[in-house]
């Protein structure tokens, strides 16, 4: 028998699904005139981490959008899914419990900052899970206020607290990079006449995107680390807290586009994400995010022969952030791409395949 509610009929996981588009909704471009589309959203922040909706609002868009399932999946916390998922059932709407682990993998001697989704986290009992991501959280508050002292040795030293704490409403433990760069924006505006700082550090900037381009990136001058689990240490703990673990935008994270433009053709992003999803899939990975908003029909169709040849659930999401990601809206990922072959549909059927591999892990696991 299911544990609690895990894939038992009538839990709050596991709400049927009206409508379902035939052979799954795998089509990227517009449905059949014949079919309704039912499309989920699994991978959305709220203002409880790096998002700018707090929960019921952002429960309030999935519902305008038309979404039969939706996640919450703020990064090392879950302290927003209990306002989330009493919006979303007002509406009727599948609540999908998540959160995007802070992880670092190593392959090819190569350290990489990985962003590893949990689904099926209970926030409401002690878990393996839980304690985990409040060891994240603790870090969070050494890691910013390390970021402050870096970012004013470099010269950014009318950046203050107190303002990144008014942006993010939180305090500074638990704010987050996106407050920092509208904080920096703020202090020192585009258009200024500011000299450059040392070492051609930019003294202006234009929006939020320029200042983690030029100085926050994971690869950027003011970055500071941060605590990090493993991603099989991140599936360990998941699935001995009934949760099951899945990497989060593959491409963005392992085929950067600042490495050689000629090393990531097609081909090059399938050889080397075949290495990449077959250790994943060892350490206890069971699935990848292969809907998402920047990735184009080519290359969901290469994710998708990849995750079927090493056994993982093809999962999606926009990456919803609010104003944080303007160009990005609920449901269909990049907002200019509405309507076209583009646009983004995460398929029901990628909700119901994720359930029953964790059914499966769970029932292995007894």
């Amino acid at each position: 028998m299911p544990k609690d509610g895990v894939g038992a009929v009538g839990s709050p996981w596991s709400s049927p699904l009206k409508n379902r588009t035939s052979a799954g909704g795998l089509s990227h471009g517009p449905p059949e005139s014949d079919t309704v589309e039912v499309v989920i959203d699994l991978h959305m922040h709220s203002q409880r981490s790096d998002g700018t909706d707090e929960p019921k609002v952002l429960a309030e868009r999935v519902a305008r959008a038309g979404l039969s399932a939706a996640a919450l999946t703020d990064h090392d916390t879950t302290a927003g899914h209990a306002e989330y998922r009493s919006a979303l059932e007002a509406h009727g709407i599948e609540f999908v419990p998540g959160c995007e682990i802070s992880c670092l993998h190593t392959f090819e001697g190569v350290e990489r900052s990985t962003h590893i989704l949990g689904y099926f986290t209970h926030d409401d009992r002690p878990s393996p899970f839980k304690d985990k991501l409040a060891g994240l959280m603790d870090d969070r508050g050494t890691r910013n206020l390390r970021l402050v002292e870096k970012l004013h040795s470099l010269g950014y030293d009318r950046l203050t607290i107190e303002r990144i704490e008014e942006i993010s409403g939180k305090p500074l433990s638990h704010s987050n990079r996106p407050s920092f760069a509208q904080a920096l924006i703020e202090a020192y505006p585009a258009g200024s006449d500011e000299p450059v700082l040392a070492d051609g550090l930019p003294r202006s900037f234009l929006d939020i995107q320029d200042v983690f381009t030029t100085l926050l990136a994971n690869d950027g001058p003011a970055y500071v680390r941060k605590a990090h689990v493993t991603p099989a240490e991140a599936a360990e703990v998941a699935l001995a807290s009934g949760a099951v673990t899945v990497v989060a935008h593959p491409i963005i994270t392992f085929c950067s586009a600042k490495e050689a433009v000629e090393r990531w053709s097609l081909g090059a992003k399938r050889d080397f994400l075949d290495d990449v999803f077959a250790d994943l899939a060892a350490s206890g990975v069971i699935g990848a995010e292969v809907y998402y908003s920047r990735h184009s029909p080519e290359e969901i169709e290469m994710l998708l022969g990849l995750t079927s040849k090493h056994g993982l659930v093809a999962t999606g999401g926009s990456d919803f952030h609010g104003e944080n990601k303007p160009d990005l809206d609920v449901g269909i990922g990049v907002k200019e791409h509405k309507g076209t072959s583009r646009q983004l549909r995460v398929p029901d059927s990628a909700l119901i395949e994720l359930k029953a591999r964790r059914d499966e892990m769970l029932a292995a696991a007894l």
